[in-house]
């Protein structure tokens, strides 16, 4: 098996590249105010109205039967005065960001009074009730709520239903919010629109599912024509095309979010055009050629001007919120993953990255981009995500197997090893976990028999814990490699003899060598032995021949004897006979007698 293959094997029992319902979060009303604040409820005019915003997901021929009629109401001068300072104390409270629990009560009871006074500001009384909520006081929020036939706080009290467990009460709090106050259940239909999604993608027929998702589109086209900058319907509905697996709609839709986001952002929008009322007026001129004379004016740059979209200065811009940060998130996440089904890897890290970059608590956004990190070996992008998403997921395993494949990519054996171990202890019953502790002591560690038989009782293990959802081709791959190491064995015993005869005869011809090298050495002092005695040999001639040379004639000496032979004083030779002593030298008169 190739590298590659063994670092994908992790995706094989994975679904990091996916968005969960609990990503988008249920919207819970805020207080409502006086200036209009998106996604909050405003006090309205004395005669209210909804505007209309047309966009290229609302249709202007339905939006009439989208929005309700907002009925008149009267609010004098001095209601809204006492309003507003009511209001005016809270932001005051809330200037760092949080009330305190000091001034909670009193904040609270500023609205109580208005909404005391003034019974028909449904807005005060349901601020009363949302600052306590504010300062984590539920259940005298609930109270409050209870019975007001107000959109926000409807919501809210389906709000808390939903986080105290209870799907089915708060799906029903939302459906009452909407049928009671359809001007503002803008929170409630995006509450719909997502519990509406998640029960399209459970659905057990394309019908159920079609049923399902037409409810949840036609909640969020009646958000956007309540209040067309509302982000939160931007990025579901984006999200449910994707689904729907409508990947140019979602893209579409995305994009839509980001260009009205940086609108919101910086107060300049750019003019909407009709393109019904452009065909027409091109339609009244003088036909096919009156528009084409119009087209060669644009393009002489007669009327560039005109042919530009304008921009018309509105409101100062809100800056990008933190509430904008984390539903932009989710539309990049999401259009991250159109790039991805279309099998566009580069586009859909970046969308990936720039989800983690603007909601970095985003979880699903970094196990996206770790997953794909992971694929791409940038081992280093993959741990840093996997780590991130565990800390805002400690219990999820798949991320907690990412992090141990990252780790494992970084050479970090023994941390991959411990992080595999944490993820058993997660569900020991997945068997991710036994699969990869399998590979790394069969990859990764020393290649001998004791790693090898770890390895295996990994694999067995793995086996053991299959389930519906386990990959066949996994556990094929599982049981070759068993049979693998098996072999391995074999051939490990093969490798030991071989080793051990190898060394048997490299002991041989090193006592061998050694002996040779011994007798070499005995050689080689007897020969040296001899050259010494025979130079020592030739010195001692050298030396005698040049005594010689050097001595007096008549005075030689014979070798060894260090004084001159003497002879007697007749002239006798030495040696000669005692009796020869005395006789007078040869041819001396008178020596002998005459016959």
């Amino acid at each position: 098996m190739t590298r590659d293959i063994k670092q994908m094997i992790i995706m094989k029992t994975s679904k990091f590249l996916t968005v969960t319902g609990a990503c988008f979060g249920l919207a819970l009303a805020g207080c409502a105010t006086t200036g209009g604040a998106k996604g909050k409820e405003a006090l309205p005019d004395e005669v209210g109205g909804a505007a209309v915003t047309e966009r290229e997901t609302i249709s202007k021929a339905g939006a009439d039967q989208l929005i309700p009629k907002e009925k008149k109401r009267a609010i004098t001068a001095d209601q809204r005065a006492d309003f507003e300072k009511a209001m005016k104390r809270y932001l005051e409270a809330r200037g760092d960001g949080t009330i305190s629990r000091s001034e909670c009560s009193s904040v609270s009871d500023a609205f109580k009074r208005v909404a005391d006074d003034n019974p028909g500001l449904l807005e005060a009384r349901f601020n009363q009730g949302a600052v306590l909520y504010e300062c984590g006081r539920d259940d005298e929020a609930a109270r409050i709520w209870e019975g007001l036939k107000y959109g926000p706080a409807i919501t809210n009290l389906g709000y808390i239903a939903w986080k105290n467990n209870e799907p089915g009460r708060a799906e029903s709090q939302f459906q009452k919010a909407i049928s009671d106050d359809p001007l503002h259940s803008v929170e409630a239909r995006n509450n719909i629109a997502q519990i509406l999604r998640d029960k399209a993608r459970r659905a057990g027929s394309s019908e159920e599912k079609k049923q399902y998702v037409g409810q949840a589109v036609s909640n969020l086209r009646t958000v956007l024509a309540l209040d067309s900058n509302n982000l939160q319907a931007f990025s579901t509905l984006a999200f449910i095309y994707y689904d729907m697996n409508m990947l140019e709609m979602a893209k579409l839709v995305g994009n839509q979010a980001i260009k009205k986001a940086e609108e919101i952002a910086t107060g300049k929008f750019e003019e909407e055009k009709v393109e019904e009322a452009s065909e027409g007026k091109a339609a009244g001129g003088k036909g096919k050629k009156g528009a084409k004379g119009g087209k060669e004016k644009a393009d002489k740059g007669g009327d560039e001007e005109a042919a530009k979209p304008k921009e018309i200065g509105r409101e100062a811009g809100t800056g990008v919120t933190g509430d904008m940060k984390k539903q932009l998130a989710i539309v990049h996440n999401t259009l991250g993953l159109v790039e991805l089904k279309k099998k566009n890897i580069s586009p859909a890290i970046k969308q990936f990255k720039e989800a983690v970059v603007l909601d970095p608590n985003f979880a699903e956004a970094r196990l996206n981009l770790a997953a794909l990190s992971l694929n791409n070996r940038d081992y280093m992008t993959a741990e840093e995500n996997f780590r991130a998403a565990i800390k805002l997921q400690p219990k999820n395993f798949e991320a907690s197997i990412g992090l141990g494949v990252a780790l494992r990519g970084n050479k970090k054996f023994d941390e991959a090893e411990a992080q595999y171990n944490t993820a058993r202890g997660l569900d020991p019953s997945q068997g991710a976990s036994y699969f990869n502790l399998g590979l790394l002591y069969q990859e990764y560690k020393d290649g001998q028999k004791p790693s090898l038989q770890k390895a295996q009782d990994y694999y067995r293990q793995f086996l053991g814990h299959q389930s519906g959802g386990t990959s066949p081709s996994l556990v094929k791959e599982a049981e070759k490699r068993i049979k693998d190491i098996d072999e391995i064995y074999v051939a490990l015993e093969e490798a030991a003899k071989m080793q051990a005869e190898s060394e048997a005869m490299q002991k041989k011809a090193e006592g061998q060598q050694k002996k040779m090298e011994e007798e070499m050495k005995k050689m080689e002092a007897q020969e040296k032995a001899a050259n010494e005695k025979a130079a020592a040999d030739k010195a001692a001639a050298d030396k005698a021949a040049a005594d010689k040379a050097a001595a007096p004639a008549g005075a030689a000496t014979a070798p060894g004897n260090n004084e001159p032979n003497k002879a007697d004083a007749k002239g006798a030779a030495p040696g000669a006979d005692d009796k020869a002593a005395g006789a007078a030298p040869a041819g001396k008169k008178g020596g002998k007698k005459k016959k």
